[in-house]
Formats: structure tokens, sequence, C-alpha cells
């Protein structure tokens, strides 16, 4: 067995203990009598309604990408982009972060005049602006709620850790987003990465030389994406599209609020939808696992109990339900790309492999 075998087989087993440990412990102390109430008595009308918003915000991620690309690919249709959005979300659903290097192969098919590179130099910018956008809101959201990671403890989480690890990360993603475009972010990678390339030479380490070759590569890509964003209406674009599609994350977990009696009790406002979301975005990008698995039940859960005053019951089964519908959603749009530009699952699978 090749060591590339054993690193998946461990990154698979780490990926099922988190899955298991986060589902194992959303339902620790519940009362499955009560939980059995939860579903029962939930209005199953509100999870129908959150597709809307759901869809919507893959639209608009669609839309953004179509502002990114104006500049290099003017003539890409948002039909296909839109396309490409769902297939993405459908493989991440199936394997973490696969969906980041399927979404610009499976778009390139439709868009022939486009570039994998340059797609994917697009996508990696997309992915940096949401993760300072996401840092951004939480250091807002600590702004007003100074106790937001307050009660997460038994999750591993210490608000005097974390608090001061992502103030650093929101400073240091402000830096890199502004050095990264220039020749001086490259001129900093190739520096930085230099001893690499000599401790390559010197122990005969050649991985040390391709990670050094990943990591310039990434800097290339990143300044092919970044340098599509020139004009200051594509800024004011991404940025308004980019609140637009937080919102429209957000209004789901609110409107589920009223599916349950915790929620018609407690009336929770839109700003504890937006800590909830907060929580579980930053909890699904610490430990990725297909679909969010887990990780957005036991997130959800405290999050829900802490936020919006739900019940040990309705705080499991609301995150059961918001999730189900949640992952449903991005399946049935992809397998309907998939069979309607007739990509099988194989094809997918061996397009993964040779990226």
């Amino acid at each position: 067995m090749n060591r590339q075998r054993i690193l998946s087989f461990v990154k698979i087993g780490l990926t099922l203990l988190i899955i298991v440990f986060s589902i194992a412990f959303s339902v620790w102390n519940v009362d499955f009598n009560e939980l059995g109430q939860s579903f029962s008595t939930a209005n199953y009308w509100f999870a129908l309604l959150i597709i809307v918003p759901i869809i919507l915000s893959h639209y608009v991620r669609a839309i953004r990408w179509k502002v990114i690309l104006e500049r290099i690919h003017p003539e890409v249709r948002t039909g296909n982009l839109f396309a490409g959005v769902m297939v993405g979300y459908f493989m991440n659903n199936l394997i973490p972060r696969s969906g980041e290097v399927l979404r610009p192969w499976f778009t390139a098919q439709s868009e022939k005049q486009t570039t994998f590179s340059s797609l994917l130099g697009s996508i990696i910018v997309e992915r940096f602006i949401d993760t300072v956008a996401l840092l951004l809101v939480i250091a807002a959201i600590l702004f007003v709620d100074s106790g937001l990671f307050e009660g997460f403890e038994s999750i591993g989480v210490r608000p005097d850790v974390i608090q001061p690890i992502l103030y650093m990360a929101i400073l240091l993603g402000v830096v890199f987003i502004v050095i990264a475009p220039s020749k001086a972010g490259l001129w900093l990678a190739e520096t930085g990465t230099a001893p690499l390339s000599w401790m390559a030479r010197r122990f005969g380490l050649g991985r040390l030389e391709q990670l050094r070759a990943g990591v310039l590569d990434m800097f290339r890509k990143l300044q092919l994406g970044f340098g599509a964003i020139k004009s200051l209406r594509q800024v004011l674009l991404v940025t308004v599209h980019t609140v637009l599609l937080y919102f429209l994350y957000m209004l789901p977990l609110y409107i589920m609020f009223f599916a349950f009696d915790s929620g018609l009790r407690t009336q929770p406002s839109l700003f504890a939808a937006l800590e909830i979301w907060a929580v579980t975005a930053l909890g699904y990008a610490v430990a990725p696992t297909p679909g969010a698995f887990g990780v957005f039940h036991a997130s959800a859960r405290i999050a829900l109990m802490k936020f919006a005053g739900f019940t040990d019951a309705d705080a499991v089964a609301y995150a059961t339900l918001t999730h189900f519908v949640n992952y449903l959603v991005p399946i049935g749009l992809g397998v309907y790309y998939l069979l309607t530009r007739e990509v099988s699952m194989g094809t997918l699978l061996r397009a993964r492999s040779a990226q």
C-alpha cells in the first residue's frame, strides 16, 4: 500500500471520527421521547419555504462569480456558472473540498472560451473573500456580543483562546488580500519558500520542492484571480453580492425558528440567526465533513440553546431538519445538471483525480 493511499485512509478515518463524535454529542442527554415530540409538532411548511432562499443564495454566488470573471471572460453565462456552483456543492456534500476543483472543471466543459486555471484562480479568490468576510462578521458580532463563544467549552472551544486567534486571522486575511495580488506578494512567496528548495536539493526531499511549487502556483492563481477585479464597480458589486449572499445564508436559519415551539415561545431575532450562522460556519471551516454532517448538528444545538432559547429536543430537531433541506437542495440540483449535461459520477471522480 503506497503512502498516498494510507493518507487517504487516515483522512477518511478522521472524517468519520469527527462525524460520529459530533452526532453523538448533538444527541447527548437528549430525551428521545421529547425529540420525537419535537419532530411530530414541527411545522414542515417552513422547511419547504427555506428552499427558496437556499436556491437564491447559490444563484447569487453564481452572479458574484460572473462579476469576478467579467474582465477576463465577459461572455460567460450565469446559467452555466450556476450549474457549476451546484455540481461543486453536490461534490462537497460527498467529498469535502472536492467541489472547489470540480466546479471550474465542470463549468469549463460548457464555457469553452474559459480555462480551468482562470476559473480555479477566481474560485480561490472567492474563497479568500468568503473567509475574510466570515471573520469580519464574527468580529462585528463580538463587538456587539463579547460572549459569542461562551458556553461552547463542552466541545473544546475556549473564548479566551479563540478570540485572539480570530482577531489575528482577520488581520492576516486582510493583509494577505492586499498583498497577494501584487508582485510583492509573489516575491514574498518566492523568497519565503526558497529554503524549501535548498532543503530539497541538500537532503534529497523532492516533496519539499513540490510543496514550494504548489505554494507558488497558488499565488500565481491568486494574482490571476485578483487581477480580474480592477474596477471600483467590480469591488462594489462583489461587496453587495457578498452581503446579500450572507443574508440569504442567514434567512433560512431565521425562518426555521418558527417551525418549532421553542422559536414560537422565545421569538428569536435576526441577530440570533446571524450568531448561529457564524458559529456553524466557523465550525465547518475548522472541521469540514461531507455536507457538514455532524459538525453542523453539534454546533447548531449549542448555538440554538444559547442564542435562541431552544430546548435540547427542539434544537436537535431544528438542526436535523434544517441540515437535511440544505443538504438535499444541492444534491437534487447537482444530479439534475449531471444528467442534463450527460456527465457521469465516474467522469467527475476521474476529473478530480486528474487535477
